[in-house]
């Protein structure tokens, strides 16, 4: 499938000594294989994770650190999305209750009469 490999590698950091590690860019096709996997399954792990790594020319850790990153991901996005509705529900009930007059009001009134 001629997958290209970019690996992480280290440079030395221009203000002191410690080494930094360059993000790692993924190919299209390393992408799409992995957010497939991640559509089948959230969580990767032993022989699974090694055989992925392996077929993507990628070492085990770079696809245990993306399938981290990507749950972080998917987990801010479903959080948005709940918070969302949530305020779609609150300003629909406001409406509601704007547009209808409160119904203890009207039954007191006929009864008074």
């Amino acid at each position: 499938r001629g997958l290209k490999h970019l690996s992480s590698t280290v440079i030395p950091n221009k203000k002191s000594c410690k080494s930094k590690r360059v993000r790692t860019i993924f190919t299209p096709e390393q992408l799409e294989r992995l957010e497939a996997e991640f559509e089948r399954q959230q969580y990767m792990v032993g022989p699974e994770r090694l055989y992925l790594a392996h077929t993507l020319q990628l070492t085990e850790a770079q696809v245990k650190v993306w399938f981290q990153n990507r749950r972080i991901k998917w987990r801010k996005h479903h959080l948005e999305l709940t918070h969302q509705r949530l305020a779609v529900l609150k300003q629909q009930q406001l409406l509601l209750d704007d547009s209808h007059p409160d119904v203890q009001d009207t039954n007191s009134s006929s009864t008074d009469t």
